[in-house]
């Protein structure tokens, strides 16, 4: 069977390390320390990968954490970066920084000629598409609005020649709650690389995703709490 890629994430909020409740931004928990302090705690624990979201930017339209992931790369981490990239010059410049991947959400969603724009300029093997789903709907606009059927979408994007999809189950996100069953099943029967967050908290939903046929997790709360010691994931190779 597959291994499953663990992505750890740092999220950010006015530049400062948070997580949100189900995406709400009037649900913040901040963490101490800077950025800089978590990337250096990924290092050490020779993790090979971040997930890093801006938040505010995501909110505003406009990325702003360039001095991160800057950082990131130089310490030769696989980054995948979003929140708020709406135009393809941020995309190129953020790939020119060292992102490896770009996470794009309401920008696709809102203007088709966008995603086929994105397409023919950097291909689908470096776009991410984010989608962060509650009752079946994808949110935009930093999840702060209603969108389209998630899944009917995602087969859409497929078939203009985006191969990645990040699903986020609102739901569970932030909540430490676990992974669902029911949700996760019906994604990971989707063409494409799938990759899960949300709830996420434990090396047992790591294997309950790579059984359901998931190819990659996102884990955002559970590191930063210490409640999945990701030691356990990298130290002793992926699940």
């Amino acid at each position: 069977m597959k291994r499953l890629e663990v992505w750890p994430a740092i999220d950010l909020l006015e530049g400062k390390p948070a997580r949100l409740f189900q995406g709400a931004y009037d649900q913040v928990r901040s963490y101490a320390g800077t950025p800089d302090d978590l990337l250096n705690r990924l290092r050490d624990l020779g993790c090979p990968r971040l997930h890093l979201v801006d938040l505010s930017g995501a909110k505003s339209g406009r990325f702003g954490a360039w001095t991160v992931l800057s950082h990131a790369a130089r310490l030769g981490l696989e980054v995948e970066v979003g929140g708020g990239f709406r135009d393809l010059n941020a995309i190129g410049r953020a790939l020119a920084e060292g992102a490896s991947q770009i996470v794009l959400g309401t920008a696709l969603i809102a203007s088709p000629g966008f995603a086929d724009g994105v397409i023919q300029r950097f291909g689908g093997e470096r776009i991410v598409v984010g989608l962060d789903v509650l009752e079946g709907k994808a949110r935009i606009h930093g999840w702060t609005e209603p969108g389209p059927d998630a899944l009917g979408l995602w087969q859409d994007l497929v078939q203009k020649g985006f191969s990645r999809v990040n699903v986020t189950d609102i739901q569970q996100d932030g909540s430490l709650g676990g992974v669902r069953q029911a949700f996760w099943q019906a994604w990971a029967g989707l063409p494409g690389n799938i990759g899960a967050g949300g709830g996420v908290r434990s090396l047992g939903d790591l294997d309950s995703l790579r059984r359901w046929g998931v190819d990659r997790a996102v884990v955002g709360k559970a590191w930063l709490e210490g409640v999945l010691d990701l030691s356990r994931v990298f130290g002793g190779g992926e699940r």
